[in-house]
Parts: structure tokens; C-alpha cells; sequence
């Protein structure tokens, strides 16, 4: 194959570098992606009019840091960094000490020990109380009656997610629920849309599932009404996936007026609603769910993880009428059944009204500590929401999103790109997620913010490697 690496070459230095950093900003602009084939050394050699020598060095020099990967009789790849990338900020930390990274990377809400009591005490009430299905149970697949009764109740009354018992499942956790919905309209290779930027989670859905995933354009309320129509008449989706609500990574929020004119266009166009309300309790009541616009044509998800305790991986998926008979065999297919005793504890704390007040001190404790990086990054352009697990942040030239996060890990801070959100290969934006709910010492949160805000008041150290 042929690659133009010319608008990317240039600098001092030796040429094999050259021609290494132009590789890497060929995969920054979206010139080269993540699994394409280059051409040989001396197919690259020639394009460029250097020796064979200086283009195996220029390889070499990529491979160790990680952007390509040489394939004995195969050749030289860019290195497709889907799990990388990904997976890096999901993995399992060690014992957080003094000497342990900031973790600033997580979507994570705050954990102070008067939640782990909270929990505690229930257990122990659950103990002399837990109903007797909660282990007897084998046939319920969509839940214990008793469970989903509540949880409707409070969906309706809280949420204002419209349906009836009959129409609510219980599953693990908000993720296992959108893979329920979409595995029930969407088949292999059709098309879904959804935001530029979407939660990780559905990008892995996608190739999990085998459908097409297609980004659609976003400003600070999430998407654009205008761009959601053209799409849907370009590439006539299956299904359209949705987060109006604190949309990770960028916390974009839709008022009520934009999710009055998504509604419309897709009742219009008569397309599938699968809407991401995760982060819901994390904002005022006020905002009627999408759902609620479109009901027939809607599955609405959320669940406890994001507003009370992040263990609590209590899902709820509303399903439309006329839908259950082919989303319970999908649920069965992939778990029998949600967990009974997860579900005994959230009903637990949704009959005593503890998950409106944790979800309440939620709001606060986040909200203190956005006001803790509104003033330690002052002077940076950020878009938050009070009550939003994260920080979206633009960098200053000339940092690019790449630099900062290596930097930042060499300072003992992790913090998160845009990469692992990407619906589409194109150029990253630079800009970084900071998320404030990992840490649960408050002053260790402020020392990782302090780094960043000295970082961002230098240059970038020169040549940086970065690591893909």
C-alpha cells in the first residue's frame, strides 16, 4: 500500500525519528488507523527517497512506543489499540497508599465510609429480613415480583420513565441492560447512532455484537437535533443510542427543549430509542427522560452504580409494550437472572428512601469537589456539570491530549484521553477527562489537581514519546 506521510514530516533531529513521529501523527489525524497494514520498508523507503535502513530504524523506533507492531511474514501494523486504550483506566489499581498514582481516570462516584456503614447496617438488617425467594429463587427471569414492583414505582415516581411492572427487567447493572436492549431490535451489522463521543461501553457493544456504530455531531447539551435528522436519512439506522443526561465523557446534558425536538425527529422517522439514563440521580428532578416522549418505540436504562455506591450494580431496564417476549430469552441467554440479594438490598434502600438520600449527598460531595477544580484549574477552559463525576478539559497549546496523560502518569496522576471514546477514527480532540470521584481523600484528589494545573503552565517536554 501507499501512505502520504509528507504533511506529517519535518523537525530537527535524525530521520528515522522523523519519519517515526509522522506515523504517529498520521494515526492522530485519523490518516492511519488502528490495524491497517503498512507498506513495506522498501516500498516506504522509495515513497520517501531514504535508504531501506533508515525506514526499518523509523519502525523500530514506533514499535517501541507502542504504535506498531511487527508481524513475522506479515509485516508492520498500526497497533490496534482497542483493548489498550480501553482498557488501561479499567484495570483493577493496587492498594491505594500514599505512594500509589492519583487516580483521576475512573468513573466513580464518592465512597466516604459512611456509605460502607450505610452498607453494613443494611446487610445486617437484610439478615433477619431478606424475603425467602431472595435464594430460593430459580424460575423469576425478569426479577422477585416484589423487587420489580418497587423499582416501577419509583421509575415512575422518580424518573418519570413511563410503563408497569410487566414492562420493567432487573439486570446486572446498567451496562448488561443496554447490551439486553440492543440485542433485542438490532441484528448483526445493522446500524445504530449515537453521540461522537459515547460511553466506551457501547463502542465494545458494537464489536461484541457485530452492528455499525456511527457518531453523530454534539455541543455542550449533547446531540445536535439537525445532525441526528441527516444521519438517520443517510444511513437509515436500526436504532439510535442515546445519553441525554451527563453524556460521558464531555457531561453534556440536554434541557427539556432539545429532547423535545430529538423526540420528534425520531417518532418521525420511526426509529428505535435506546436511552442511556444512567446518570439521572445525579441531577435535580426536572428532566423528563426521553422515554417518556416516545414511549412505544423506547428502551429506557439505568441504574444505582453512578448515584449511591459504585458496587450497588442494580440495573433497570424498561422495555416497550409488546417487546418483553423477545428481550427475556436475551436476558436468560446471558445471565438466567439478575442477582436476587443485589436487588433485596436496592429494594431495601428504595422502601426506607435511602437511595434518594445517598443519591443526595452524592450531589454535594461532587458538587464540592467540582468547586475544588474550578479553582485549582482556573484559567482552562472545562465544561462540568455541579453535580457531574468529571471534568471535561481543553488544553492549552501546545499540549496535545497524549502528551499531558504520559506526563501526568510520570507525575503519579492518571487521567483519561478521548481515545477510549472515539465512535470513529478521526483526530482526538485535545482535550482530557479528570474524573473527581475515585479518590476519596479529598486532599489526595487536590495534589493530583495541583500536578495538572502545573503541567498545564509549561511546555511539553521535547520529542515525548507517547505510548499507544
Amino acid at each position: 500500500m501507499t501512505i502520504d506521510l509528507t504533511p506529517f514530516l519535518g523537525g530537527h533531529g535524525p530521520k528515522y525519528l522523523s519519519i517515526a513521529r509522522a506515523l504517529a501523527e498520521a494515526v492522530r489525524h485519523g490518516v492511519l488507523a488502528p490495524g491497517m497494514r503498512l507498506p513495506t520498508h522498501r516500498e516506504l523507503a522509495e515513497t520517501l527517497g531514504v535508504s531501506v535502513q533508515t525506514v526499518s530504524r523509523a519502525y523500530e523506533q514506533a514499535e517501541k512506543s507502542g504504535l506498531v507492531q511487527a508481524r513475522v511474514g506479515s509485516g508492520t501494523w498500526i497497533r490496534d489499540a482497542e483493548g489498550d486504550s480501553e482498557n488501561e483506566y479499567l484495570r483493577a489499581p493496587a492498594a491505594v497508599t500514599d505512594a500509589a498514582p492519583i487516580d483521576l481516570s475512573i468513573a466513580h462516584t464518592v465512597c466516604p465510609p459512611s456509605h460502607h456503614r450505610r452498607f453494613r447496617d443494611a446487610l445486617a438488617e437484610l439478615a433477619k429480613s431478606a424475603h425467602a425467594d431472595v435464594i430460593g429463587a430459580c424460575r423469576p427471569i425478569a426479577g422477585l415480583q416484589h423487587q420489580r414492583e418497587r423499582a416501577n414505582a419509583w421509575l415512575k415516581e422518580r424518573l418519570g420513565v413511563p410503563g408497569e411492572t410487566d414492562d420493567r427487567l432487573l439486570c446486572n447493572g446498567a451496562a448488561h441492560g443496554l447490551m439486553l436492549a440492543i440485542a433485542t431490535v438490532v441484528q448483526h451489522g445493522d446500524i445504530v447512532l449515537t453521540e461522537t463521543l459515547t460511553d466506551h461501553g457501547l463502542i465494545a457493544l458494537a464489536r461484541t455484537l457485530g452492528f455499525q456504530l456511527h457518531g453523530v455531531a454534539i455541543d455542550e447539551q449533547g446531540v445536535i437535533p439537525e445532525a441526528l435528522e441527516a444521519a438517520i436519512v443517510k444511513f437509515r439506522p436500526r436504532a439510535v443510542c442515546l445519553t441525554p443526561t451527563q453524556l460521558n465523557p464531555t457531561g453534556a446534558t440536554m434541557e427539556n427543549a432539545r429532547r423535545d425536538a430529538v423526540a420528534e425527529i425520531l417518532l418521525r422517522h420511526d426509529v428505535w430509542l435506546i436511552e442511556d439514563d444512567v446518570h439521572a440521580l445525579l441531577e435535580p428532578a426536572g428532566l423528563i427522560p426521553l422515554t417518556a416522549r416516545l414511549p412505544q418505540q423506547s428502551f429506557h436504562v439505568t441504574s444505582l452504580t453512578k448515584s449511591t455506591v459504585p458496587g450497588l450494580r442494580a440495573g433497570y431496564l424498561s422495555v416497550p409494550r409488546g417487546q418483553m417476549h423477545h428481550t427475556l430469552p436475551r436476558l436468560r441467554a446471558t445471565s438466567w437472572m439478575a442477582t436476587p440479594l443485589i436487588f433485596e438490598l436496592a429494594d431495601y434502600w428504595l422502601a426506607s428512601g435511602m437511595v434518594d438520600t445517598l443519591a443526595h449527598e452524592q450531589r454535594q460531595l461532587l458538587a464540592e469537589r467540582q468547586s475544588l477544580a474550578a479553582r485549582k484549574l482556573a484559567g482552562h477552559a472545562i465544561e462540568s456539570r455541579p453535580s457531574s463525576l468529571h471534568v471535561w478539559l481543553a488544553l492549552p497549546e501546545p499540549w496535545r491530549a497524549e502528551e499531558l496523560q504520559q506526563q501526568a502518569r510520570q507525575e503519579g496522576v492518571a487521567i483519561t484521553t478521548a481515545q477510549p471514546f472515539l465512535v470513529e477514527q478521526s483526530a482526538m480532540p485535545r482535550r482530557v477527562r479528570i474524573s473527581l470521584g475515585a479518590e476519596p481523600d479529598l486532599a489526595r484528589l487536590a495534589s493530583g489537581l495541583d500536578v495538572l494545573s502545573q503541567l498545564l503552565g509549561e511546555a511539553p517536554p521535547p520529542m515525548l514519546e507517547i505510548a499507544y
